[in-house]
């Protein structure tokens, strides 16, 4: 016997073709933002690093607004003695709704772009429903300007139910299946210096993991000074120690997120969380750390 689903995105399992959309639209979005250059830092922006902070679930309260606004002028006009003077702001409304949703669009395909497997279905099952709902609020704005408000109405009603079915399946991506919520996976370290390793154990320009408590630490030294940054990416939990360092900079091995050593601060998306830095003691033969203060900040 099948498994019951648990919750709506489960039932995203039983649509096997929803692969056959989100493969080539990952790879072709993937090929459009590239690795270097201007595409990607405009990824960067679209993801929010520069930011440290997620900026599409900000504009999508935009169209959403907008079309809620939309939805009840709509209604105050079939019930109004002079439904003019409530037309105008419902359509208006439906213009705004569109031209909000475009940035949103944006930023949702480049969060997007880094997910897989369930998250990824999920997240193109998401976005085919956005499409639908966008569509037939365009079609409700033509049907408004030819003065056919009946149907134009009908459009709109029926476009506000699809986006928010989309909405639930976005709610199901962040809250249930942790897409874009910073991975701080282990508990916070103790407040106090903690003896972590020998100082003959960690040579030069080479990361080695320690513990501070139960959290994952990288150091790397360099000439006289020691790195120290939590080592899993905060973007999907990747081991930094894993992944290439570059002057002073960390490449997560995951998603390519870059992460300076110095301050912990995103230089590359997808990431937009900094990673928790440490203070660094090294005496009598041994290496303590301490997590900054400041390292969130």
């Amino acid at each position: 016997m099948a498994q019951q689903a648990k919750t709506i995105s489960d039932l995203v399992e039983v649509l096997p073709w929803l692969d056959t959309i989100a493969e080539p639209v990952q790879q072709a979005t993937n090929a459009l933002f590239g690795k270097n250059g201007a595409t990607r830092k405009l990824k960067d922006w679209l993801n929010g690093t520069p930011m440290r902070h997620r900026i599409h679930p900000a504009l999508i309260t935009v169209p959403i607004g907008a079309w809620t606004t939309g939805l009840v002028l709509d209604l105050l006009e079939t019930r109004a003695d002079r439904p003019k003077d409530w037309s105008r702001g419902a359509d208006a409304a439906v213009v705004l709704g569109i031209m909000g949703a475009l940035p949103s669009v944006a930023t949702g395909l480049a969060d997007w772009t880094d997910t897989y497997d369930h998250q990824r279905r999920v997240g193109i099952a998401h976005a085919l429903l956005n499409s639908v709902g966008l569509t037939f609020y365009g079609a409700s704005l033509g049907l408004r300007l030819a003065d056919r408000r009946g149907y134009a109405r009908l459009c709109s009603t029926v476009g506000y139910s699809v986006i928010m079915l989309s909405g639930i399946l976005g709610g199901e991506l962040v809250y249930t299946l942790g897409v874009n919520v910073p991975h701080i996976i282990y508990p916070k370290p103790p407040e106090e210096f903690t003896d972590v390793l020998a100082s003959v154990a960690l040579p030069q320009d080479k990361p080695v993991v320690v513990e501070a408590g139960r959290v994952p630490v990288m150091l790397l030294r360099r000439g006289e000074t020691i790195h120290a940054v939590e080592n899993w990416c905060p973007h999907a939990g990747g081991p930094l120690n894993e992944g290439k360092i570059v002057g002073d900079e960390v490449y997560c091995p995951w998603h390519d997120s870059h992460f300076c050593l110095r301050d912990g601060a995103p230089t590359q998306g997808p990431a937009s969380t900094p990673l928790r830095t440490f203070a660094v003691k090294e005496e009598g033969g041994r290496i303590r750390v301490r997590p900054l203060d400041s390292d969130r900040s």
